[in-house]
């Protein structure tokens, strides 16, 4: 039976970056303390439990707002954007599934870069831009890529071009989670109310 709880906190993991993403790419400026914790997500490859990978779950508070209004059936607040760029996560997480080379890669990069927040902040631009290297050499070179739509003005700075490559990686990482942990496509139509229910629940401290 699938854990839903798990599978929305998941979701609101792909949802927080990907709305990172469109900050950045819009207004050139996103909360730091948004994506943050998703990067501490990002460069824990072996844990225990889901709970091990979020942290703490105020941590998603911003993405389970998201899908609240997201998945509610005729909400206003509904961006096109946002849920173009969550299905291109999901159907990213999809090709890197298949990729056992590329996921061997990933593992070994994220592992030294995890080595380096010893002596750097986990915010640090070398870290950013370490994290959004690898992105480029590897996930970029799969054969769907996400195309970020934005100011082009502010995408062409390098370091905007760097912080939204790792919250997409970041996304990417909340999507195999997703995955691993029984979600799939379907659930966002057949068990929508279920997991805005569970949203709610979880913003509520039930």
């Amino acid at each position: 039976m699938a854990n839903f709880r798990n599978i929305t906190l998941s979701l609101a993991g792909i949802f927080q970056s990907a709305q990172h993403v469109i900050n950045l790419a819009t207004t050139g400026q996103a909360d730091e303390r948004v994506i943050e914790p998703l990067i501490e997500s990002l460069l824990k490859l072996e844990a225990d439990s889901c709970e091990d990978v979020y942290g703490n779950i105020s941590n998603l508070r911003p993405g389970l707002r998201l899908i609240e209004t997201q998945l509610r059936t005729g909400a206003s607040g509904k961006s096109a954007n946002l849920g173009k760029y969550v299905a291109s996560l999901l159907n990213l997480e999809r090709q890197l599934n298949r990729n056992s080379e590329m996921q061997s890669v990933i593992s070994t990069r994220i592992s030294q870069i995890k080595r380096l927040t010893e002596h750097s902040q986990i915010m640090d631009e070398s870290i950013i831009h370490n994290i959004a290297e690898l992105y480029k050499e590897t996930i970029s070179t799969l054969p769907m890529r996400i195309q970020v739509i934005g100011d082009q003005k502010i995408l062409q700075q390098p370091q905007i071009q760097d912080k939204a490559r790792c919250s997409l990686f970041c996304g990417l990482r909340y999507a195999v989670l997703w995955r691993q942990i029984g979600g799939k496509r379907r659930q966002l139509i057949l068990n929508r109310k279920q997991i805005i229910q569970t949203a709610e629940d979880v913003l509520l401290g039930r």
